[in-house]
């Protein structure tokens, strides 16, 4: 998995905020290997996040994960340790 930069995790700070606000991540999901930060790391190895704005253009968390295809959150790569 690739590392994230601050500067990297703060081009998507106002979709972060939102859903930590709705409850759909917590701060913790942000850590290095936790749903959040993975999430952000199949986002920016994707060429479709040229489409996607610093708000996620409105999606959920599940709605982001559907559109880069990451369904499989039982897998144990996407469980919380």
């Amino acid at each position: 998995m690739m590392k994230l930069t601050l500067v990297q995790v703060q081009a998507y700070g106002e979709g972060l905020m939102r859903w930590m606000e709705s409850g759909e991540i917590s701060l913790g999901d942000m850590l290095e290997g936790k749903k959040a930060y993975r999430l952000l790391a199949c986002l920016l190895g994707d060429p479709r996040r040229e489409v996607i704005d610093s708000n996620f253009n409105g999606m959920s968390f599940d709605e982001l994960c559907r559109y880069l295809n990451v369904t499989n959150f039982e897998n144990e790569r996407w469980e919380d340790s």
